[in-house]
């Protein structure tokens, strides 16, 4: 049987082929529980920053004052004799929501496939955008 030898500051000791294979497989043991530890710590260390910039989202969101909303809704109007659309941009647009109405004109517009902005017949339907605080 062939043994081999640890070196002992006493003496030297003769170690048979399956204590020196037991011996190399508790330090592969040992490596590899150590590598699965740090594993572990790596994961939860990630998974608390991914918590984290979670949480920070949902409270960025969660911090606006209801009052600040606003939606965007849609409604049938119907022209009358003395409208038009600018008379109807200033019943309609907002500043926060239109840079000027104009701009809220060529939307409405866009919408509704016109042609001639200048020249809609009364008892035309037009399709209007207006913001609200309110959900409806």
């Amino acid at each position: 049987m062939n043994s081999a030898a640890i070196n002992n500051t006493y003496s030297t000791l003769p170690v048979s082929k399956w204590d020196a294979r037991i011996r190399n497989n508790k330090k592969r043991r040992n490596a590899e529980i150590r590598r699965h530890i740090f594993l572990l710590i790596l994961a939860a260390i990630f998974i608390c920053t991914a918590l984290f910039g979670i949480n920070s989202m949902i409270s960025e969101a969660g911090s606006a004052k209801e009052s600040e909303l606003s939606f965007k809704y849609y409604k049938n109007i119907r022209i009358g004799e003395d409208e038009t659309l600018t008379s109807i941009a200033h019943t309609y647009a907002d500043q926060e929501h239109y840079e000027t109405h104009d701009s809220y004109i060529r939307e409405v517009v866009y919408m509704n496939h016109l042609e001639n902005a200048d020249d809609i017949p009364a008892g035309t339907y037009l399709i209007i955008p207006y913001y609200s605080n309110i959900l409806k």
